[in-house]
């Protein structure tokens, strides 16, 4: 039995369509991760050399310095794209299938590049390694060399090449739901932009157990996580624009803080963002989230 036919015999457990709503919020995530990767990757910089990053002072420059720091960090983004497309392809390749690349408009909402094969399914696993390995490994390949060469330079192309990963890893959260065995093919009637899941139905609907929690935890946990870094981001701009910069989120005095943006007389701006109270916040969500969620289903299903 060929894996077409293999496809066709299974029943389709799930979908996943790309469509306009998904793809904004991918454009959400994407745009927040940017600055929560970067974060990271300068938390990961400061060890390598040996400083504290919080709270983080940026000093204050000329249009033409900010200019120049523009034009380097949109080169370093495109040297990333290049070869994130590439990886993509040589794993799907690896696996049988025919790539093509190009660049598009996702629902006029979210420009990208992209590998693609038409008409190949692959087991779960192959298509995680195939979705996964530009985020494995040009992080990996960006971390050596931040042990060789600690500069703040190479938080941008890594910090992009994270968030441009967002979809990679949105799908990769959708299939580390269901079992090794299921196949993944096209959607059923090839219609749109996504894949179907395929194997043996049950009572699960085909998923692993306890991976519908999980599910809700992890939307939960990253939706608030989003929801406080886009307010901040939105404060700060608003702050900046009315000549104020200062910003709090939280109370540093009763021992917790979100995100503190101070403008300061030189020019220069001091960032101090609260990690322990941040994840707590997440958590927080993710259980609330996971609550609301089960309930809501099963009130439906009544």
């Amino acid at each position: 039995m060929s894996r077409s036919d293999l496809v066709r015999a299974r029943q389709p457990l799930a979908t996943f369509r790309l469509t306009r709503a998904v793809a904004a919020q991918w454009l959400v995530v994407a745009a927040v991760g940017f600055f929560g990767f970067a974060y990271c990757f300068g938390h990961i910089v400061a060890w390598i050399r040996g400083v504290s990053l919080e709270p983080i002072v940026i000093a204050a420059s000329s249009p033409p310095t900010i200019f120049v720091w523009l034009l380097v960090s949109l080169g370093l983004l495109a040297c990333v794209v290049v070869p994130h497309e590439l990886i993509h392809g040589v794993v799907m390749a690896r696996y049988g299938g025919s790539p093509s690349y190009g660049v598009g408009v996702s629902h006029f909402v979210v420009p990208y590049a992209y590998a693609e094969t038409s008409g190949t399914e692959y087991t779960r696993n192959q298509l995680l390694v195939a979705l996964l390995a530009p985020f494995v490994g040009i992080t990996a390949i960006g971390l050596v060399a931040m042990a060789v060469f600690p500069s703040p330079l190479l938080v941008v192309p890594l910090a992009a090449n994270a968030a441009g990963s967002i979809g990679d890893l949105w799908m990769a959260a959708v299939l580390c739901q269901y079992p090794a065995d299921v196949r993944i093919g096209g959607l059923p009637g090839d219609a749109g932009q996504g894949f179907g899941i395929y194997g043996v139905n049950d009572d699960t609907g085909g998923r692993l157990p306890g991976a519908a929690l999980l599910s809700r935890f992890v939307t939960g946990s990253v939706g608030t996580l989003v929801s406080v870094a886009a307010y901040a981001l939105f404060a700060v701009m608003i702050s900046l624009a009315f000549g104020s910069g200062d910003v709090v989120l939280g109370d540093p005095d009763a021992g917790w803080l979100l995100v503190r943006h101070d403008r300061r007389p030189d020019g220069s701006a001091l960032l101090e963002i609260g990690d322990g109270p941040l994840l707590a916040l997440a958590a927080v969500g993710g259980l609330a989230w996971t609550l609301v969620a089960t309930v809501r289903r099963r009130l439906e299903r009544e």
